[in-house]
């Protein structure tokens, strides 16, 4: 067993203990939370909406229902320390198939760790307890599976590709990520004659039908097609990425580190693949910040590939094969003790009204967006007039999320809002503008924390 491959296992812990370490508050767990449980108690597939009272009934997309559901029985399992279990296992997945995959480039450790590091750091904004865990996961997956491949023109290991695409088709509706990264390693086969150009096209095409096979068939494509856009206006992980913040500096440091080693020892040959790697994703990453991990993944390989060009290190040290077999073990073993020690046990709700629950009468509610999945959880007497899922099936686009935005900033036409959904109590951060002006027209305070939230009634 190579070192290189003991790192990767070592990172894997280290980043899977660290990610499980932190309590589960982001607002779209709780609506995930509930769907996977209403699926679960009724035996069938939720393609409906019965959460809100603005689109009650209407239609949306599956194509998350087998991650949600995941997430379910992971909660039910062992409560919030089971949703902070499975995010660190899906990191550390994410992590082990990173390293590896950067490590089959550059097997020698100190030049491989800083790229990895980075494309590591890059990631994390993106820890969120939802279904897209299984897209952070399974991206590097594809990755160090098809650069396995090419580099010993090796077949068979491509034959996994279409069985994982099936399953990630009803994890998260970003399996499309996975399917482009074949085409891209197909049709660079195809222009330099590689010995894999046959079977890296018969996988794309297995691949593209096991797309199919999710309840939405066809539809899962149109979704897919759609999740690299949205309504940025309301939704700030469907904006471009601030590249001045820590993350953002970092990703240009990656990026640009990747630009000035271009330049070494260049190879047009060797360089297809690279191209149709690392720009695509990288345009991808810069116009929709959710899709930045993905450009870190495909940019940190190409990195370390130069780097070892730039400086040659000597051989990669070799630990002796059972040695190597307890040392992992010992690794898991220790990184899923710490996790289940560290695991926080319950959710940091800090962000959200609480208390607010017991006050609803049930009435029509105008809450803040972020609310929406903990009034779902926790309030479910209450229907929601918005909340996080704006992106299934475009549920709430684009009238609703405007009358939101237009009533809570106290534009000119938010009475007729208020008159059109029949809003009877409003559940606000007291500095909304709504909210200090429907106080001073006297509408009733039945319950405030202040600073944090005001429940107003007629």
């Amino acid at each position: 067993m190579r070192a290189s491959t003991l790192l990767a296992f070592l990172l894997a812990s280290v980043f899977g203990v660290f990610a499980a370490s932190f309590a589960a508050s982001d607002p779209d767990l709780f609506w995930h939370l509930a769907s996977g449980d209403r699926m679960i108690d009724d035996g069938r597939l939720l393609d409906r909406d019965v959460f809100s009272f603005t689109r009650a009934g209407s239609p949306y997309s599956v194509g998350q229902w087998l991650g949600q559901i995941v997430l379910a029985l992971a909660f039910r399992a062992l409560g919030w320390t089971g949703i902070d279990l499975l995010r660190g296992v899906l990191v550390g997945i994410a992590v082990f198939f990173l390293a590896r995959a950067v490590l089959r480039v550059q097997p020698h450790p100190g030049w491989a760790i800083a790229p990895i590091l980075a494309a590591i750091l890059v990631t994390r904004p993106f820890w969120s307890d939802r279904p897209q865990l299984f897209t952070l996961a399974l991206f590097p997956v594809f990755l160090d599976t098809l650069l396995a491949s090419r580099a010993d023109a090796g077949a068979r290991r491509l034959a996994v590709l279409p069985v994982l695409v099936a399953l990630w088709a009803n994890l998260h509706g970003a399996f499309v990520l996975g399917i482009a990264l074949i085409a891209v390693f197909a049709i660079e086969s195809q222009l330099v004659r590689g010995a894999l150009r046959r079977p890296l096209v018969l996988t794309l095409i297995a691949s593209i039908g096991a797309g199919l096979l999710n309840p939405a068939l066809g539809g899962a494509y149109v979704s897919a097609g759609t999740y690299a856009s949205g309504p940025a206006r309301f939704i700030v992980e469907e904006r471009p990425p601030d590249l001045l913040s820590a993350f953002g500096l970092i990703f240009l440091a990656l990026f640009g580190a990747a630009l000035g080693l271009a330049f070494v020892r260049r190879d047009a040959s060797r360089d297809l693949l690279w191209v149709g790697l690392i720009v695509p994703f990288t345009l991808l990453g810069l116009t929709v910040q959710r899709q930045l991990p993905y450009a870190a993944f495909v940019i940190a390989p190409f990195v370390a590939l130069r780097a070892r060009e730039v400086v040659t290190r000597g051989p990669v040290a070799r630990v002796a094969p059972r040695v190597g077999a307890v040392l992992v073990a010992a690794l898991v073993l220790a990184a899923v003790a710490l996790a289940a020690l560290v695991a926080p046990r319950g959710p940091d709700l800090a962000a959200y009204p609480v208390g607010s629950e017991r006050l609803l009468t049930g009435a029509h509610t105008l809450g803040e967006y972020d609310w929406g999945g903990y009034l779902i959880r926790f309030a479910p007497g209450t229907p929601t007039f918005i909340d996080g899922r704006a992106r299934a099936g475009v549920l709430f686009v684009p009238d609703v999320l405007a009358d939101f935005d237009d009533a809570v900033s106290l534009r000119p036409r938010y009475a007729q809002i208020l008159e059109r959904w029949d809003i009877r109590q409003v559940l606000l951060r007291p500095e909304r503008p709504l909210a200090v002006a429907l106080r001073e027209m006297g509408w009733a305070v039945r319950g405030e924390v202040a600073g944090r939230w005001v429940l107003l009634s007629r």
